[in-house]
């Protein structure tokens, strides 16, 4: 029991930290030029730390799937229990997700084909998770793979993104914190329809019918998921459509109550990444328990 949640624990965080390293390098490819330097420096140094974090979270959750198998502590560290999981999907995902990270820490700072590198890593890192789980068993696999990708790049495009808007909306410069924030909703609004789309069809790949989103704990932990999802989107809405406009005419405490709203969404956030790690790792989707 302990493993298990330790493996969700270290899987809550390692999603925190690939998403939002992930999610910073994409912030900066499309909003760069939009930003001072102080400003860029400080996403810059935020992304650096989450991706080393996400590289010792990677180890650590082998670690751990490792004193899962052997029900002991002893398996964090037994060879032979670390070989069964690097030679699972786990451990392709592992590899990927730490080349992607590298290649972030790598290039991050640099302009041109070094920063395409760096978002492509980005890119690699996030979709990792893709390589893992239960999509591989449901559907088409690598169809329920694309669609998981195109749900995690949503997700760490609106989800890597509150620290640096956090940091956008403390700059002094209300006008091109404004034009950020502007910009970045205007996309938001493609990235989230791509990634609500995307959730509803592995939702339905996964539950299979609709009284398993009532009637099981894989469905009763999704429906959790999805009303703190519509927190976030009213928080966002609030933000676009109230708080926005605000500071674009020079309104500091509009400015203030949005960094609050930024908070609310980052706790917000770590409850829904809670959530998903525990039932992508202790719940299994209803439609691998029906019957054949």
């Amino acid at each position: 029991m302990i493993w298990s949640v330790a493996a969700v624990g270290v899987k809550a965080l390692l999603y925190a930290a690939t998403l939002t390293a992930g999610g910073g390098i994409l912030f900066l490819a499309l909003f760069a030029s939009h930003l001072d330097d102080a400003a860029r420096r400080r996403i810059l140094r935020f992304v650096r730390v989450a991706a080393v974090a996400a590289i010792a979270l990677t180890a650590a959750r082998v670690m751990v799937l490792g004193a899962m198998l052997g029900d002991d502590a002893a398996g964090l560290w037994d060879r032979s229990l670390l070989e069964i999981v690097l030679e699972g999907s786990e451990g392709t995902a592992s590899i990927v997700r730490a080349a992607g990270l590298a290649a972030v820490l790598a290039f991050s700072f640099q302009a041109g084909v070094g920063q395409a590198v760096a978002t492509l890593g980005a890119l690699a890192a996030v979709g990792s998770f893709a390589l893992t789980g239960h999509t591989g068993s449901v559907g088409p696999g690598d169809l329920a793979r694309l669609i998981v990708f195109v749900h995690l790049a949503g997700v760490a495009y609106w989800i890597g993104a509150l620290v640096p808007l956090l940091i956008v909306a403390s700059a002094r410069d209300t006008e091109r914190a404004a034009a950020v924030l502007e910009r970045f909703s205007s996309l938001a609004a493609v990235a989230v329809g791509g990634l609500i789309i995307a959730g509803s069809v592995l939702l339905w790949l996964l539950l299979g019918t609709i009284d398993a989103a009532v009637t099981s704990a894989y469905g009763q932990l999704v429906l959790l998921k999805l009303a703190l999802v519509a927190g976030l989107l009213m928080l966002a809405a609030v933000n676009k459509l109230h708080l926005t406009p605000r500071i674009a005419r020079g309104d500091v405490a509009a400015a203030a109550r949005l960094r609050r709203s930024i908070w609310a969404e980052i706790a917000l956030a770590g409850v829904i990444l809670i959530a998903t790690a525990v039932f992508t790792t202790v719940v299994g989707p209803p439609v691998l328990e029906a019957p054949t």
